[in-house]
C-alpha cells in the first residue's frame, strides 16, 4: 500500500480519552444511592433499617442483593474496557448465593412447612415491582448512556448484565422498605424482579450499544 493512502486513512484519527472504571462504578453506586434516597422520600424504610439495627433478613437480602449488583457491574464495566484479563466473573458466584433464598424457599417447603399464600396476594406487592424496577431503569439509564463510550463488544451478554446489575441495586433499594419478613416473599418476588430486569436489559440493551 502506498504510504500516501495510509497517510489519508489515518489523518482524521484523533486520541480518545481512555474510559474510566472508577467512574462506571461511581455511576452505579451513585444511582443506586439515590434509587435508596428516593425510596425513603416516597415511601419511607422499615423501622428497624432507621433505627440502624435490621433484622437478620434484611441484612442477609440486603448483602445478597448488593453481592449480584456490584460483581454484576464489575463486569459491564470490564465489558466496555476490552483486553486480557479484564472479563469479571464473580458475578456468578454471587448469583449462585442469591439462589439460596428461592432454594431454602423450596426445602422448607418440602420439610413440611406450610408456604405462605398470603404472599400472592399482599398489598406490598405491586410496591415491590414498581419500585425495584423503577429503580432499575435509573440505574441502567446512566450505566448505558456510560457504555456507549465505550468498546463493548459482547452486547448480548452485557445486556443480560446491566439487567442484572439495575435489578438487584434496584430491589435492594425496595428491600429497605419491604414490610415482609420472610423469606418465601423475597424467594418469590425479588427473584422474579431481578429476574425480570434481566431479562428486560437483555432485550434493550444490545441495540443501544451496537456500533
Amino acid at each position: 500500500m502506498n504510504p500516501r493512502d495510509i497517510d489519508s486513512l489515518v489523518a482524521d484519527l484523533r486520541p480518545v480519552r481512555p474510559m474510566s472504571g472508577r467512574i462506571g462504578m461511581a455511576i452505579v453506586i451513585g444511582m443506586a444511592a439515590l434509587a435508596v434516597l428516593m425510596t425513603a422520600i416516597g415511601f419511607g424504610l422499615r423501622p428497624d433499617v432507621l433505627a440502624l439495627h435490621p433484622s437478620e433478613l434484611v441484612l442477609l437480602r440486603s448483602g445478597t442483593l448488593l453481592l449480584v449488583g456490584l460483581s454484576a457491574a464489575a463486569a459491564v464495566i470490564a465489558s466496555a474496557q476490552p483486553g486480557v484479563g479484564l472479563r469479571r466473573g464473580g458475578w456468578r458466584w454471587a448469583l449462585a448465593a442469591a439462589a439460596l433464598f428461592p432454594l431454602t424457599s423450596l426445602l422448607l417447603v418440602l420439610g413440611g412447612a406450610e408456604f405462605p399464600a398470603w404472599i400472592f396476594t399482599a398489598r406490598s406487592v405491586p410496591f415491590c415491582l414498581g419500585i425495584s424496577l423503577v429503580g432499575a431503569l435509573a440505574i441502567a439509564g446512566p450505566l448505558v448512556l456510560w457504555l456507549r463510550r465505550g468498546a463493548v463488544t459482547e452486547q448480548a451478554r452485557v445486556g443480560w448484565l446491566v439487567g442484572l446489575t439495575a435489578g438487584a441495586l434496584g430491589t435492594f433499594a425496595y428491600n429497605l422498605a419491604c414490610p415482609s419478613d420472610t423469606v418465601h416473599y423475597a424467594a418469590v418476588w425479588y427473584t422474579l424482579t431481578v429476574a425480570t430486569a434481566a431479562v428486560i436489559g437483555r432485550l434493550t440493551v444490545p441495540p443501544l450499544l451496537r456500533w
